[in-house]
């Protein structure tokens, strides 16, 4: 089918080596009924590493591509693995989530039974780091038929959500003619995508759970969710420019000015406090709390470690102490 090459490539960026990673690709290797290739980009990792790691991988996964990639970051290592796809769809899975058998295949019906569809997503499920739940993210009413996204004025956005970077299946040939991942939005580059595929064509949602992500409190959704909010602004004011007919020039420079500060000026290694982890393993807390959680304990406790001087942390803490254990 398809001339011989895959139906579907995933696409995983990780700068780790870890069991997490393993959980992930025994994910992707489980999918059911399609012709599929995995393709693991590691991006962090010295010589070294990316061979101990390849011997491991390869050894547990036959077929798997894994390729080691010189630049840093979710982003360059996005555009490495997604030039080297050879499926007419491409599936994003990110380190330690993972999917139901049957998600790609039921995803993929849809582009192949709609011409016109670029992109389809589900239902997902966040969860912290040890599968506690802490949301389902849904559509509140079901799609019927595969719908535009850029129907609403440029300003308000687009008309369709997408829960995830890791929900969605997009048609490779939609993907190359917008160009791709763009290498100035480092923090979130999924957004900006999905602006410019929805001027490509139509999305779908499909109304169930085939997804299920993990966030951890070094993460960059736990750690740096303001530098993503203000990706995301700069995605959507690159979209209001184009439907305008005006340059993105300047938005484009500001998103290529957010990026992590150099290593040795981020902080010691010996020194004990982090204000980012501090800030990842609180939201991975108080969304627990907020669910009745006690395990939230956990994260609270890693939060004060990193940064005692956080009055949110003790306040919400104190008021997780009533929280009954989970069974």
């Amino acid at each position: 089918m398809h001339d011989g090459c895959p139906w579907i490539s995933c696409v995983i960026g990780s700068h780790e080596y870890t069991p997490q990673l393993f959980e992930t690709i025994s994910s992707v290797m489980a999918s059911e009924d399609v012709s599929l290739e995995c393709i693991v980009v590691l991006n962090g990792l010295s010589a070294h590493q990316y061979h101990v790691a390849e011997v491991s991988l390869q050894q547990q996964f036959a077929g798997l591509r894994l390729v080691h990639a010189s630049q840093p970051g979710l982003t360059q290592a996005l555009i490495k693995g997604c030039s080297l796809a050879r499926g007419w769809a491409i599936a994003r899975l990110d380190v330690g989530d993972v999917m139901t058998p049957d998600r790609l295949l039921r995803q993929a019906r849809v582009l192949e039974q709609s011409p016109d569809c670029v992109l389809v997503t589900s239902d997902m499920a966040v969860c912290g780091p040890c599968w506690e739940l802490m949301r389902v993210k849904h559509r509140p009413s079901p799609m019927l038929q595969p719908q535009r996204a850029d129907t609403l004025p440029p300003q308000d956005g687009l008309a369709i959500d997408i829960p995830h970077h890791a929900s969605v299946l997009l048609r490779r040939s939609a993907y190359n003619a917008v160009g791709g991942y763009r290498s100035e939005f480092y923090y979130g580059q999924d957004w900006d995508l999905w602006y410019r595929l929805a001027e490509q064509g139509t999305f779908f949602h499909i109304p169930e759970v085939l997804t299920k992500v993990r966030l951890f409190p070094q993460g960059l959704s736990s750690c740096h969710w303001r530098e993503q909010q203000a990706i995301a602004a700069l995605s959507r004011a690159c979209f209001v420019a184009r439907r305008r007919g005006q340059t993105e020039e300047l938005f484009l420079k500001q998103a290529a000015h957010l990026r992590p500060l150099p290593q040795a000026v981020q902080r010691w290694h010996w020194f004990p406090f982090d204000r980012h982890q501090a800030e990842g393993a609180y939201f991975i807390a108080e969304s627990l709390r907020r669910n009745s959680d006690s395990r939230c304990r956990r994260y609270f406790a890693e939060a004060l470690r990193y940064a005692p001087w956080l009055p949110k942390v003790w306040l919400r803490a104190a008021q997780s102490l009533h929280l009954s254990p989970q069974p």
